[in-house]
């Protein structure tokens, strides 16, 4: 229904369907404002007359009305497409924080609420909304929950934004409507790297354990790959005799399937556990559980003495194996480590070194001409 506002001037049609505005310039002339498949349209109307303006806008909005103009989303409706359709595709983890997600969102801003009529205040409070929340991981003992990072609450955003933006792609919406939302990311994040020191004395206490957590220590070392790609690996993806080793997707965090070499320590270190836990086929190489790896890290570094630093797990060793080979190139240790994007490597694996800055400097030569 067409209204007047005294100070945003005249408006007529539906919002996310076929709205036109009327409003005044500064110069003093009348505009026209409407969108066309997400983009802002203006037109001057070369008057100042109220009346006839309203009239135009009124032709404007049946203009937009077509007969099948799609009908608005609810965010209900657009949630249940992309878990349905979408989510299936993901890797385990990626589909529970999905899940997760929605069900958050649902609660923050109602299923019946349309998705474009989502705003970027709407994105902000809702990360002011799980900041309040708290970490809602499962906790034993009745302790408050802690505070969440940052970068879980930008995680759940950009999430939203790409639901959004698939939205737009599946014909649900014609816009994305947190499209430019900068979305905030932890200022100087934590991301602890073990030392080759560090990395020597756990292993120095690895006996200690079951013969599982020296190869845990030795593979992340060797290939530079996630604690959960290790823990999907079965005997088959081994090939002893190539010196190979398959990462499928179906376990990869990116769902990337991919093989790389094996260095001598790797298959070394795999040989001497087969040997002593014997294996092959799909049977797992490591039959534990994440947990239980994490506590193992846990004790392992009080056992070698290492003073505790928050973030320094498993994921330190990815690190590590990214800081050590900074010399080579990127497509390279993108293809060793298992990663698909060569801009995560430097911005959240590659630590700082001066003895590199040192040495790039050394190799600078004057520029002639």
């Amino acid at each position: 229904m067409a209204r007047i506002r005294k100070q945003q001037g005249y408006q007529a049609g539906e919002k996310g369907i076929n709205r036109v505005r009327v409003y005044l310039h500064h110069g003093g002339r009348l505009f026209l404002e409407w969108r066309r498949e997400g983009r802002k349209l203006r037109r001057s109307l070369g008057h100042s007359d109220w009346g006839q303006a309203k009239r135009e806008a009124d032709e404007l909005a049946a203009q937009l009305r077509r007969p099948d103009q799609r009908e608005p989303v609810s965010l209900a409706t657009l949630f249940e497409n992309y878990l349905r359709e979408v989510t299936p595709t993901k890797g385990r983890r990626k589909q529970q924080h999905d899940r997760r997600t929605v069900a958050l969102m649902l609660r923050a801003f109602g299923g019946a609420r349309l998705a474009a009529d989502l705003t970027h205040r709407d994105a902000a409070r809702y990360a002011e909304h799980r900041r309040r929340l708290g970490d809602l991981r499962p906790r034993s003992g009745d302790a408050p929950p802690p505070p969440v990072g940052a970068r879980m609450i930008a995680y759940d955003l950009h999430f939203l934004r790409a639901v959004l933006h698939w939205g737009v792609g599946a014909g649900w919406l014609d816009r994305n409507p947190l499209a430019g939302y900068r979305i905030t990311e932890e200022a100087n994040p934590k991301r602890p790297v073990f030392t080759e020191a560090q990395f020597q004395k756990l292993l120095g206490v690895a006996d200690t354990f079951p013969p599982a957590f020296r190869l845990l220590l030795e593979l992340p070392h060797e290939t530079g790959h996630r604690i959960g790609a290790l823990l999907a690996l079965r005997w088959s993806d081994v090939d002893f005799a190539a010196g190979r080793v398959t990462w499928r997707a179906a376990s990869d965090k990116i769902g990337w399937e991919h093989t790389t070499p094996l260095t001598t320590t790797a298959r070394a270190a795999l040989e001497a556990y087969r040997a002593r836990c014997p294996g092959i086929g799909e049977s797992l190489v490591f039959p534990g559980s994440r947990h239980l790896c994490r506590d193992w890290m846990q004790r392992a570094q009080k056992r070698a003495g290492l003073v505790p630093e928050k973030g320094r797990g498993w994921h330190a060793l990815r690190r590590h194996f990214a800081s050590e080979l900074r010399h080579v190139p990127l497509r390279d240790l993108c293809d060793l480590g298992g990663w698909k994007d060569s801009n995560t490597v430097v911005k959240c694996y590659q630590r700082p070194s001066e003895d590199a800055q040192v040495a790039a400097l050394a190799t600078r030569k004057v520029l002639n001409g």
